[in-house]
């Protein structure tokens, strides 16, 4: 089981991966290992989010096989620390390849992974054809993500012995209702990016409506978060880091963004947990991700392991 702490979902980071340098993120995942962190997880984009695309980006399968690497070979293995994706899209990959990259990456970690999928939007229309991959409408990127969760809850997403041959854990993304559906059908859980506390909880009714209509228990569904998270030692720097960070973004972004001083992040998470959420997966931006780390671990008085 994850590390959980009182009145907290458990808490996880994403890794620095739009570098040229693999030791950054591999680092990073070390550190949130030692501070007490759930699990640590990486984007699926072929190039960086925003600003130059010409910018060095580590790919997020072949990196996270590293991640895995880092995080079996330490004493006790993972310890309760997960990795994963947030999130793999599908249609990138073949379903039946991402089951076996997600059964070796388990396998190289010591645990299943936490596989996050969804179906993209036109926004990475772009990012695919830039490399060669067919981007498809709705309907077949729908019919991708589908095929992609079957794939990952069968034999072939299976590792060895070392994970007790237990499936990925599997998170679908996505906050339109076809997202929600299939969370809803197939997923252990349905993950809202960026979401307020009412979004994710209106969202989580939906998708655990659509698993009563499956025929599966709906409290089987999980509720997960992932977002953007600017901490800083006070408010009046986390302000500034804000407005500093924020030149030039869309304001629907910035809106977006939890941001604070540690206490401060840490009553909107309580306030996602409330919600329904069992994991919080922060992307910190605006400032050191290392500080925001220690900020976070040291507030919630997460347990550090060895």
């Amino acid at each position: 089981m994850a590390v959980r702490t009182s009145q907290l979902p458990t808490l996880g980071v994403t890794l620095a991966q739009f570098t040229e340098r693999p030791g950054t993120a591999l680092d990073a995942c070390v550190d949130a290992r030692r501070l007490g962190f759930g699990g640590a997880f990486l984007f699926d984009h072929l190039w960086p989010l925003g600003g130059d695309r010409g910018r060095p980006a580590l790919e997020c399968w072949t990196l996270l096989a590293a991640v895995a690497a880092e995080v079996g070979r330490r004493p006790g293995g993972g310890g309760g620390f997960r990795v994963g994706t947030m999130v793999t899209r599908a249609g990138l990959r073949p379903p039946a390849l991402v089951a076996r990259m997600a059964a070796t990456v388990g396998q190289a970690a010591g645990a299943p992974p936490i596989v996050g999928v969804g179906r993209g939007d036109p926004a990475n229309r772009a990012e695919n054809l830039a490399f060669g991959l067919p981007f498809g409408d709705a309907a077949e990127r729908a019919a991708d993500l589908e095929r992609t969760v079957a794939a990952l809850r069968g034999p072939l997403a299976v590792a060895g012995s070392r994970c007790s041959a237990a499936p990925p854990e599997v998170w679908v993304g996505g906050v339109g209702p076809g997202g929600r559906e299939l969370a809803g059908r197939l997923a252990d859980a349905w993950n809202g990016w960026g979401l307020t506390p009412d979004e994710l909880a209106a969202g989580l009714a939906g998708v655990r409506r659509a698993a009563e209509r499956s025929g599966r228990d709906p409290a089987t569904v999980a509720g997960t978060w992932g977002g953007q998270v600017l901490v800083a030692p006070g408010r009046r720097e986390a302000d500034a880091r804000l407005a500093r960070w924020g030149t030039g973004r869309p304001p629907a972004e910035l809106a977006r963004v939890v941001a604070g001083d540690p206490e401060t992040v840490l009553d909107r998470l309580r306030a996602l947990g409330e919600a329904g959420a069992t994991w919080c997966v922060a992307a910190p931006v605006g400032g050191p991700a290392a500080e925001a780390r220690a900020l976070l671990a040291e507030a919630a008085g997460l347990p550090r392991r060895h």
